[in-house]
């Protein structure tokens, strides 16, 4: 097993090369694109079904497939999907418009948050309280970093992208909050850049993980107006870590458990072990959005097919197919707490 290098999560390998320095990439990429440039189709196939759907399924190697876990939470492991298809289907009901803005708000909280709840792991890590000063402001300006450029995005609504459709966003007058908000963020900054000097502490992962927040939020939202950017920016940065931390977590608890290793069981980061990995979440993301786009989108007939479905059955299908990403967003604010609810993952995280 991979021994922890001091300042980072795992490795300096593994943290730029698939928490940190894809998100870079697509930033710069982001900034050299044309405004209202078009996404090709591989960058579809790639980012959405590749990373953006299939990181949703990831889940599964936590909560479903982990028999242990399954039998240790079976109330909620069996209730947060029945919890989701309920909501969704009782949004859609009331209106399909109102549907899609609650998701996209339930989106946007979880992007956010997914930035935090890796800084709590960096922190872990490294031995340092998540509830000291400096872990709060470093906090606050995260959240501040991401939700930031959302307030802005209500103030200069319409752009030539949307988080899932045109009009997800509900029309707020926020226009006079941004640049006070913006001077809450920018002092928070300071404060945390003066925190981390006086402490004197290698924290480069960390530290990296701060910034990269910054400048995906602000590239994709912020500094550019393209529908290919957004999604490049937004996409790597958040379904990329969340399949490398599966498989990272997963791996260690695999080996951590004394299951022998037979000439048959590769190591979990092994190319064959990633593949392993990766091939049945790949198939769920084709199925389902291959599903997504043949019963409401018809936006790819080049990959799915073309499709004339009655309405009664796509809108049947918007709150079945929005279940597994809402079941999703319910099981992660409880499988990586790092309490009692949790036993032994703190112990797993550290050792």
């Amino acid at each position: 097993m991979e021994r922890a290098s001091p300042g980072w999560l795992v490795s300096p390998a593994f943290d730029l090369g698939l928490l940190i320095g894809p998100s870079l990439v697509a930033v710069a990429a982001a900034l050299a694109m044309p405004a209202g440039a078009p996404a090709p189709a591989w960058v579809y196939a790639a980012l959405v079904i590749g990373l953006d759907v299939a990181h949703v399924y990831a889940s599964l190697y936590r909560t479903y497939l982990d028999p242990d876990e399954l039998r240790r939470r079976p109330r909620l492991y069996w209730g947060a999907p029945l919890a989701a298809l309920v909501g969704c289907g009782a949004l859609c009901a009331v209106s399909q418009p109102l549907f899609w803005t609650v998701m996209a708000y339930l989106a946007v909280y979880h992007f956010a948050r997914q930035q935090v709840g890796f800084l709590s792991l960096f922190r872990l890590r490294e031995g340092l309280s998540t509830r000291s000063r400096a872990a709060r402001v470093e906090r606050a300006l995260v959240y501040g970093l991401t939700l930031w450029p959302v307030l802005w995005w209500h103030a200069n609504l319409p752009r030539q992208f949307a988080w899932f459709m045109e009009g997800d966003f509900v029309t707020l007058a926020v226009g006079p909050l941004v640049a006070p908000a913006g001077a809450v963020v920018a002092a928070l900054g300071i404060a945390h850049l003066i925190g981390r000097l006086r402490s004197r502490r290698w924290a480069p992962g960390r530290d990296l993980w701060v910034l990269t927040t910054g400048l995906v939020w602000s590239s994709g939202v912020v500094w550019t107006d393209s529908d290919l950017a957004f999604t490049a920016t937004n996409v790597v940065a958040h379904g990329l870590p969340y399949l490398a931390l599966v498989a990272w977590v997963s791996g260690r608890r695999w080996a951590g458990e004394g299951r022998e290793q037979g000439p048959r069981s590769p190591r979990w980061y092994s190319p064959r072990a990633a593949w392993l990995y990766l091939a049945p979440l790949l198939l769920l993301a084709f199925v389902e959005e291959g599903l997504w786009d043949r019963l409401v989108w018809h936006d790819n007939p080049w990959l799915f097919g073309e499709s004339s479905p009655p309405a009664w059955l796509a809108a049947l299908a918007v709150p079945l197919l929005a279940t597994p990403q809402v079941t999703h967003y319910l099981l992660d604010g409880y499988i990586w707490k790092l309490g009692p609810t949790n036993p032994g993952l703190k112990a797993l995280l550290t050792r």
